[in-house]
């Protein structure tokens, strides 16, 4: 027989082991993280590196240690009181969607119709045009390119329809937003809290900027942060299968997440089965939802990427897309070790990508190198390319190992600034504020303009003390690698296993070509819910009264 001390000790260990494991990743990412910002390099040979690595883990462990005893407190203080769950009625979600597009109104108005930038010009070109490839959402395209040719024919005006997407954008995220705040009303998450969430969704100067941002990863951030929550209750709440209207929703939210970006399907793809191994017993038992749920996700998504792809003519994208991170590796190569390379070898890889773009190599971006990448050869020659990407990593090992690091450092260490287009004019690029053509900028605020702009565009405004607590995705990131272990060292499966739609999330984000805060925004708006979890456990686990 086990006596309770014994079980007390075990679990004293099992916490300490897993503060050090979260501690060594975090430490990694910290002391990395500042040699590859400062030197695009990281030495493997350094003795000094492992040594402040094992300090920092050290330190951080007891950091970290203290934190969860910390939640533990508090969540152990929260279950001694009765959950007071709210019942959210439309017209409270009505109210805190309205509350926070009203927020962000002066943000628009900042920079009126909208900031129209990053590939929003692309994609109305595809409209305009009538040249559709499925580079970009298609869904998104249609939308975004629809509305501002649409408008220009009814009014001679593009702003009216860029101003009009703008509108429309900021009303769905609002109302993905409230509904974040709502699910937490819904599980007893105390009012403070939950007034907090909105006040951060209402006044942080990434999700105001982003609101009103004509870019694709708003829409998805919105419908991902809905699939989140579904997982949630699906994994938590086991007997969401037997709800109709939830699984219909569930299913509604994971079509949206696969059509907004193109990284959405593996993001669903990938989470689907864990959610069969987690709850088999649940679908197999309500088979009817199960059906449903999957005819929701799959036959409208099949219908849009067969038929009305054909209808609409629609180009495959580009593959190169896909190698960011083989095409990075081998341009470093070529930069750094260009004389290792064979004759033959260099010939080889001239045949995949032209020589100006390989010495055109940046650290943090892959796109000067895929500019020159030649998809023809490599379709006619896939293990051509292979062959070659295995010998230079053979022989190149650490190289390539610097190549993903350095291309991804701004995802997850948190001091990194957001700089990876690296404008030659010393300006940086933390958020693309301008409106591109075919828009007309027009300025109605402009204190707020200037406060964006510099917070945009100055390296040094981004440094500046605690900064980094708003603006660094890779400080959001490790918080969310932080509370993932956590869940594991106290067992809270469920909410575990629904962390992984943020790993599997940062899969996409790790393999693409580069690091942006608009690939991380789902990371800024989900902390909030995730904190109510580890701190306000009770309402979640008590699955039954959970709607």
């Amino acid at each position: 027989m086990v006596k309770a001390g014994d079980l007390k000790g075990r679990e004293t260990i099992r916490k300490g082991v897993f503060s050090m494991i979260t501690a060594f990743f975090v430490a990694f990412c910290y002391v990395a993280g500042y040699r590859l910002d400062r030197w695009d390099s990281l030495d493997f040979g350094d003795k000094a590196f492992y040594f402040e690595w094992a300090v920092a883990t050290v330190v951080i462990s007891v950091v970290i240690a203290v934190f969860w005893q910390a939640v533990d407190r508090v969540s152990r203080k929260w279950e001694e009181k009765p959950v007071q769950k709210e019942k959210v009625r439309k017209i409270t979600r009505l109210a805190g969607t309205v509350f926070l597009f009203l927020c962000w109104l002066p943000a628009l108005f900042s920079i009126f119709p909208g900031v129209f930038s990053y590939d929003a010009f692309a994609e109305w070109e595809q409209v305009r045009d009538w040249m559709l490839t499925a580079h970009h959402p298609v869904a998104h395209v249609l939308l975004l390119g629809g509305l501002v040719e649409g408008f220009f024919g009814l009014t001679g005006s593009y702003n009216a329809g860029i101003a009009v997407y703008s509108l429309l954008q900021m009303l769905l995220l609002a109302w993905a937003l409230s509904s974040a705040v709502g699910f937490m009303a819904e599980a007893g998450v105390p009012r403070f809290w939950r007034m907090l969430s909105m006040v951060f969704y209402a006044l942080s100067p990434v999700i105001q900027l982003f609101s009103i941002c004509a870019t694709k990863d708003v829409l998805f951030t919105g419908a991902e942060l809905i699939f989140f929550l579904y997982v949630m209750r699906f994994l938590i709440r086991k007997d969401l299968a037997g709800d109709t209207k939830g699984m219909i929703c569930f299913g509604a939210a994971a079509l949206c997440t696969m059509v907004f970006r193109n990284n959405g399907l593996y993001i669903v793809l990938l989470t689907l089965p864990v959610l069969a191994v987690a709850c088999g017993r649940k679908l197999i038992e309500y088979k009817k939802n199960t059906v449903i749920f999957l005819a929701v996700i799959f036959v409208p998504y099949f219908l849009y990427i067969g038929p009305m792809y054909r209808v609409l003519d629609v180009k495959p994208g580009g593959v190169e897309e896909m190698l960011s991170v083989p095409l990075q590796q081998m341009a470093r190569v070529y930069k750094y070790d260009i004389d290792s390379l064979s004759r033959e070898d260099l010939d080889t890889l001239y045949r995949f990508v032209e020589e100006e773009s390989l010495s055109q190599y940046k650290p943090t971006v892959s796109d000067p190198v895929k500019q020159g990448f030649h998809r023809e050869e490599f379709q006619t020659h896939k293990w051509d390319f292979l062959g070659l990407w295995i010998r230079m990593g053979m022989d190149h090992p650490l190289t390539y190992v610097n190549s993903f690091l350095i291309n991804t450092v701004d995802a997850w260490y948190p001091h990194a600034l957001i700089d990876g287009y690296r404008h030659g004019d010393g300006r940086g690029s933390y958020f693309d504020y301008r409106v591109a053509p075919p828009g007309e900028e027009k300025v109605f605020l402009r204190g707020l303009h200037d406060f964006y702009d510099t917070l945009s565009h100055d390296l040094q405004a981004q440094a500046k003390p605690l900064a980094f607590l708003l603006l660094s995705p890779g400080w959001y990131f490790l918080c969310m690698v932080v509370l993932f272990f956590y869940f594991w060292s106290r067992r809270k499966y469920g909410m575990l296993l629904s962390m992984l739609v943020f790993v599997f999330h940062m899969i996409t984000v790790l393999l693409g070509p580069m690091a942006l805060v608009r690939y991380m925004l789902l990371f800024f708006v989900a902390l909030p819910v995730v904190l109510a979890v580890a701190f306000f456990p009770k309402g979640f686990e008590q699955n039954k009264e959970m709607p």
